[in-house]
């Protein structure tokens, strides 16, 4: 477990399969619970287990944390809670091809914000695995119909998907300026604003009379995101990107939407196509240029 632990593409490679299976999750919850009421119960589990968990912890460690209260504050209100909250926003003006094309720019930016911020170099060969991934992802979204990408049309739920890859490209970013604690009792921390903001819109759900609250199925999915998505791969991505830094771990962030796909084929008997295959191999293969000629670990960003 050790050696699993200690790995970064182990550790990333679980967050991206857990964050694949929220995807999932989300539309096995439609219809079940409105969608503010869905992200703030499964924040507000997500604290409570931590906060559980780490009872004897989060008051040793406070004064730490107060040091940096801005920092933990923006890492959880703006750059966990922010994505999510863009994301739900963009779907409602925006297609779902659009917001894959628009998620996989995250790793792009991951590298520009390194780069501007901590002056993280970027390798030429990095570039084009950031490329070649992109593309994977593009073979993805639109089928591997090139009369789809032609005739795509962009409107506000795009530039709001943009906020919201910007919102989580610099929580990656973030992460690299940790404070020196476990990841799962840094989470803690973070879940707090994280869940202050999710009540925040809860109450604007309940105020406008669209809040709907789950039923049993319901309660499973919140009990299923607050274990994995929120917690677990979040655990094992503040991992990933302390092992790998945030450049290289950005990468990794593609393989939400393939693995969303193949999970999709499987839970909702959904069609596998040749051009998932294609994705895959492609979004890998630019993973693995980027790992090959990582550059100097003194000058990554983590």
């Amino acid at each position: 477990m050790t050696r699993l632990w200690n790995s970064p593409h182990f550790t990333l490679i679980m967050a991206m399969w857990m964050w694949a299976g929220h995807t999932i999750a989300a539309r096995l919850s439609v219809g079940e619970m409105s969608p503010m009421v869905m992200m703030g119960l499964r924040w507000f589990a997500c604290l409570a287990i931590l906060a559980f968990i780490f009872r004897h912890h989060l008051a040793a460690e406070w004064p730490r944390v107060r040091e940096r209260l801005g920092w933990v504050a923006a890492m959880g209100g703006l750059g966990m809670a922010g994505f999510t909250f863009f994301f739900i926003l963009a779907a409602q003006y925006t297609t779902a091809v659009n917001l894959g094309i628009t998620q996989s720019s995250v790793p792009m930016i991951v590298m520009v914000l390194s780069l501007v911020f901590f002056g993280t170099r970027i390798g030429g060969i990095q570039i084009v695995g950031l490329l070649v991934s992109f593309m994977g992802v593009l073979v993805l979204v639109t089928g591997g119909s090139a009369e789809i990408l032609m005739n795509l049309e962009f409107n506000r739920g795009d530039l709001l998907m943009l906020v919201a890859c910007v919102c989580y490209a610099a929580y990656t970013v973030g992460l690299s300026r940790r404070i020196d604690m476990p990841p799962a009792l840094m989470l803690a921390f973070f879940s707090v604003p994280a869940s202050i903001v999710f009540a925040l819109c809860m109450g604007v759900e309940f105020w406008r009379g669209t809040a709907i609250m789950p039923g049993p199925k319901g309660l499973a999915i919140v009990a299923y995101c607050a274990i994995f998505p929120s917690m677990l791969a979040q655990i094992f991505f503040m991992r990933g990107v302390e092992l790998a830094g945030a450049n290289r771990a950005g990468f990794y962030l593609n393989l939400i939407p393939v693995f969303a796909a193949l999970m999709a084929v499987f839970i909702l008997s959904e069609s596998l196509y040749s051009y998932h295959a294609i994705s895959l191999v492609m979004v890998l293969g630019g993973i693995y240029l980027a790992e090959k000629h990582k550059p100097a670990p003194q000058q990554d960003a983590g």
